[in-house]
């Protein structure tokens, strides 16, 4: 009891210990909403380092003024399977926010860094083989694959929490084709010695991939967005 303006007012303190339940369950609260995407996109990563060296031809051998319309022989299924990330990204953020999806990205992250770390230097060669131990540890094509997926998801989440709201298609439309542009930029320069052809070739190319496939990821959002709702505080998108 305190006195206020001469009467006696009753005020409510919070004890350390109940202080210390509240950060322990929206800690483990936090863990619990960001399990499932993780997985998700690990499991996202590991197809695409399975489907590596799997060769895509989006449209045969057409070419227009003798310019070839397929992306080339370094486009693989690998590629396919790391643009649906984006949309994972995209569903994280409307259904838990920035917070939960920049968690997600960043365990995915620790994770596969773990593996690749357990793959370069640890006794690696008891569980995976010798190809794909050579594999993880292509340095050049690692790093920049690694850090310019994860720079470009987590652009991803920055775009999708400004621009969330209506209409509902504006973040997820953006979030990918804004991320991807980035994604694409890093990769096409950090691994420009390990590619064939130009790097305007390879990026414009690249590009109109994550155009579509950012158009289609954009059906399937809005076919899934009665079944994964905002979470309370998350309107719009």
């Amino acid at each position: 009891m305190v006195m206020v303006d001469g009467r006696l007012d009753e005020v409510q303190y919070t004890r350390p210990q109940e202080q210390t339940a509240g950060i322990m369950a929206s800690f483990l609260r936090f863990l619990r909403q960001i399990m499932v995407p993780t997985l998700v996109l690990c499991g996202l990563a590991v197809m695409a380092f399975v489907e590596r060296s799997q060769p895509v031809s989006l449209l045969g051998v057409l070419s227009f003024s003798d310019a070839r319309v397929d992306p080339g022989p370094w486009f693989t299924m690998g590629h396919i399977w790391l643009l649906a990330m984006f949309g994972i990204v995209n569903l994280t953020s409307r259904r838990y926010g920035a917070g939960v999806a920049t968690g997600s990205v960043v365990l995915t992250a620790a994770v596969l860094g773990g593996v690749w770390a357990y793959a370069a230097y640890g006794a690696a060669h008891v569980v995976l083989s010798e190809e794909m131990i050579g594999a993880l540890v292509v340095q050049p094509m690692a790093y920049a694959m690694a850090l310019s997926l994860v720079t470009g998801l987590l652009v991803a989440v920055v775009v999708f929490d400004l621009v969330r709201g209506r209409p509902w298609w504006k973040a997820p439309l953006l979030a990918p084709l804004i991320g991807g542009a980035v994604f694409v930029g890093l990769f096409h320069t950090l691994g420009d010695t390990a590619l064939t052809g130009t790097f305007v070739e390879r990026a414009v190319v690249h590009f109109a991939v994550v155009t579509f496939a950012t158009l289609v990821m954009l059906v399937i959002y809005h076919m899934l967005r009665s079944l994964i709702p905002p979470a309370p505080g998350y309107g719009g998108a």
